[in-house]
């Protein structure tokens, strides 16, 4: 890269919120009660099933639009059944619901009643608030000196989708075994992952496939998901070669590989030749279920430059603020990368 900048130093430089819209109605003739999700140091699906256990629910019961990380505070939408209606009134003022744990949070406020659960592909995106760090003056001056600037980014996976914070990137192998019906590697390459799952598949002494059908089928097709999104990647990096084969920057982040290009013409370049490529998506009932579809190659982010000058938590350096929306799909990350590549 051409900056060591730095994100995602404290949780608060990544705010998150998503943009879903569920239809409401009075309370007597709903079945789902949705409510708002403020966490922090938590995932989704850890959240889910936290929350599962303590309405005595599947987890399959708690509805979710999209996937959020642990390290940064994000706001979403959980619908939970009304048939648990008094245990859900417990868990809006549980207590361990409000207490900040080792820099960890959650808390869920009520925001409406409906009929209808949430469920992933009903997200339209996503808000975010960012604060880039350890920015050379130059960069910052760049970036800081304008009040909006019109982003073109090649829209990759960005390497959370393949693993969780200081743990190995190898969902995507997961997925792999699983595709095989290779249930012990499947097993094993979870066990080492550090994921929420990765403890219980350590200690596991069942047959390994009854292991994975024992687990939100959610959770199984966010595997099969990763193997798909892997090879996704490798086919626009292929693509960008062709595409644009001089001012590009070949970088490998978390120790995956990218292709990124360095002008905001090599991009228009791909988007030329490719606007779109297929897709395979995953739904895991007993069984993997492929669910084809496309994903834009390169997508196009307006951001509004806040707060920017000396870093404090980088002395000699430069930090700016920078809010945008995404369409859902795409990783912040990604598109901060190509911002500090692009020149």
């Amino acid at each position: 890269m051409t900056d060591t900048f730095v994100l995602k130093h404290r949780p608060e430089d990544f705010r998150v919120r998503e943009n879903v819209l569920v239809p409401l109605t009075d309370q007597a003739g709903a079945d789902q009660h949705y409510v708002l999700l403020h966490k922090r140091g938590y995932t989704t699906m850890e959240t889910v099933r936290l929350i599962a256990e303590r309405l005595g629910v599947p987890s399959q019961d708690i509805g979710y639009a999209g996937l959020k990380d642990e390290d940064g505070v994000t706001e979403q939408l959980l619908s939970l059944p009304l048939t648990a209606r008094h245990a859900a009134h417990e868990l809006l003022t549980a207590e361990f619901l409000e207490t900040v744990d080792a820099g960890r949070l959650l808390r869920l406020s009520h925001y409406g009643y409906g009929t209808e659960p949430l469920t992933v592909g009903r997200l339209n995106g996503n808000g975010f608030r960012v604060v880039l760090r350890n920015l050379d003056e130059a960069t910052a001056a760049r970036i800081g000196d304008r009040r909006r600037i019109n982003l073109l980014f090649v829209n990759y996976y960005d390497t959370q989708r393949f693993g969780v914070p200081g743990g190995p990137k190898r969902t995507h192998l997961v997925g792999a075994a699983l595709l095989n019906q290779d249930w012990a590697r499947a097993r094993m390459e979870l066990a080492g992952l550090n994921a929420p799952e990765s403890a219980a598949a350590r200690r596991w002494a069942g047959a390994d496939q009854d292991f994975f059908a024992g687990l939100d089928p959610r959770a199984v097709a966010f595997y099969l998901a990763a193997h798909s999104s892997y090879g996704w990647n490798a086919r626009v990096r292929e693509l960008i070669a062709t595409t644009c084969p001089t001012d590009t920057d070949d970088v490998r982040v978390d120790g995956l590989p990218y292709r990124f290009p360095t002008t905001a013409a090599g991009v228009a370049a791909l988007l030329a030749a490719r606007h779109e490529l297929p897709y395979m998506r995953y739904a895991y009932r007993g069984g993997p279920v492929e669910l084809p579809t496309v994903r834009p190659t390169v997508v196009q982010a307006q951001l509004t430059v806040g707060d920017h000058g000396p870093d404090d938590a980088f002395p000699g350096r430069h930090a700016v603020e920078v809010g945008f929306q995404l369409p859902a799909g795409c990783y912040a990350t990604t598109a901060l990368r190509q911002l500090i590549v692009q020149r």
